[in-house]
């Protein structure tokens, strides 16, 4: 079975159990060589939403779930992948324990999406989602004043 791997609001298990009832939690884990950045502009969400940046010197933490390829596909709708607002993209991402292992995960889909800071709501859904898992609170604060900084440059 493929595991995904959640950094954004996926992370809250309330989320994933709506969207994908069976999910399988497994581990948290990390990925390695990019940063999470608040880009685009989602109506649903009101603003900038979580994404991936690709950065050598970070990484994202977060979850892997396993999911059947049924559940991929519903995923795959869920993020609007048809629609051109994600894409899914392979991943090697690393257990707490050392061990890599491949997944899936999605991330904007457009040419440099602006950045931007994130509606209050949407950030403490993805913060709750950071503490139900124990992952590090610190990078998704660094990541709304590291994007709040280049939504600044591109003004």
């Amino acid at each position: 079975m493929p595991y995904y791997f959640a950094y954004g609001s996926s992370l809250l298990r309330a989320q994933m159990e709506r969207r994908i009832m069976g999910n399988k939690p497994v581990t948290r884990a990390a990925l390695k060589g990019y940063r999470l950045a608040f880009m685009g502009n989602s109506t649903e969400r009101k603003g900038p939403v979580v994404n991936l940046q690709t950065d050598p010197s970070r990484f994202v933490p977060g979850f892997l779930y396993e999911l059947n390829e049924i559940m991929i596909e519903y995923l795959d709708r869920c993020e609007a992948c048809e629609k051109g607002t994600y894409k899914k993209f392979e991943v090697a991402v690393e257990k707490d324990d050392g061990e890599k292992l491949p997944a899936v995960c999605y991330r904007l889909s457009g040419e440099n999406p602006p950045f931007g800071t994130p509606n209050l709501g949407y950030l403490m859904q993805v913060k709750q989602g950071y503490k139900e898992w124990g992952l590090p609170e610190e990078v998704l604060e660094e990541a709304v004043k590291w994007s709040g900084e280049q939504a600044g440059k591109k003004s």
